[in-house]
């Protein structure tokens, strides 16, 4: 009777090894798996970081076009980036390497350009800004001018548009009815005196501000940054430029730019302002211009935010439609965002 005991206990514990070393076996087996896994993800997670930080980068330098860029440190690995093509089928090849894994991923990309859409008017002013208009909300030295310009600002007899522009018939006569009170004989452009036409507007603007104001070349974000950057573009080299707060800009801080200039805030002029291409208000912008000094958007203005306010005590205030002013923003203005054609890992 012991020694059967004895013996079933021996092969209890000669089967209860088996399974021990079987389940050690598996335990390492699966740690294996689960940390070749994991190297294998980290790997293609910083390959595909690479791709997506130097197409980032290539929108704001096209000289990294046809270059490479070796052992650059991300996530605890490094990653190698070939860049090659022009604008229209750029391929980055992004080489990971994790720990003794590596992984490659190719993309196409081609460069996808903002298309431009100019302003209804020499001023647009949205249903919803509408809404909000006060009784006095364009008042003083004001000329709002949907006849054509040239980029010095003068006639050049080219195609007349509204010089304000709104969205229905009844905001036509809220805007209309705001001027005769505040006896403005200065809004002119098609369709008579004062020019203000209702049109079918098919354009998100709110959606196309966003468009651009996702890649822009200037982002002014703090008061502080218009003392060193007030120039936002010229006519050779326009640019895209955000404003993306509360800016105060008054004589001593005069700012200019061309190119296309997006508002999200409160944007104050007392003076020294001029602007060359299409400015847009949007989102929870509030225009403010108190005008102790001259301003001028030769374009066009389109407000699509919470409110619009000009009052010109003393100065001039001039919104001008220039048909050469959106021409030439549309063909110099840089393309600033890549489209993905294929994705290969």
């Amino acid at each position: 009777m012991g020694k059967g005991v004895l013996i079933i206990s021996l092969g209890m514990s000669v089967i209860v090894s088996f399974f021990i070393l079987k389940l050690n076996a598996n335990s390492k087996e699966n740690l294996s798996t689960t940390v070749n896994m994991f190297e294998q993800t980290q790997a293609r997670l910083i390959a595909n970081s690479g791709v997506e930080v130097y197409l980032e980068r290539l929108k704001h330098d096209r000289t990294m076009m046809n270059s490479s860029f070796s052992n650059n440190d991300l996530f605890g690995g490094t990653y190698d980036i070939n860049i090659s093509g022009p604008d229209s089928l750029v391929t980055v090849t992004s080489t990971a390497t994790f720990m003794d894994v590596q992984h490659t991923t190719v993309v196409e990309a081609a460069a996808d350009k903002v298309p431009l859409h100019p302003g209804p008017g020499a001023m647009y002013l949205s249903a919803g800004t509408i809404s909000e208009l006060k009784k006095n909300a364009i008042n003083g030295n004001i000329e709002i001018n949907g006849n054509d310009h040239d980029l010095n600002g003068n006639l050049n007899g080219g195609a007349s548009v509204p010089g304000i522009a709104v969205d229905g018939e009844s905001q036509k006569n809220a805007v209309i009815d705001m001027i005769t009170k505040n006896t403005i004989d200065q809004v002119l452009g098609s369709g008579g005196t004062p020019s203000v036409s209702a049109i079918t507007n098919t354009i998100d603007w709110s959606e196309y501000a966003q468009l651009i104001a996702d890649n822009p070349d200037i982002l002014i974000d703090t008061q502080d940054k218009i003392k060193t950057e007030n120039t936002w573009g010229t006519v050779i080299e326009p640019k895209v430029t955000f404003v993306n707060g509360d800016i105060h800009i008054n004589n001593s801080q005069a700012a200019s730019g061309c190119g296309i200039l997006v508002v999200n805030g409160s944007l104050e002029i007392n003076g020294g302002f001029e602007y060359t291409g299409l400015v847009i208000a949007f989102k929870n912008t509030s225009i403010d211009i108190k005008l102790n000094g001259n301003a001028q958007i030769l374009g066009s203005l389109v407000v699509a935010g919470n409110e619009i306010n000009v009052d010109v005590s003393s100065g001039n205030f001039n919104a001008l439609y220039s048909s050469e002013a959106l021409n030439l923003i549309a063909t110099l203005l840089v393309t600033k965002r890549f489209s993905i054609l294929s994705w290969y890992e």
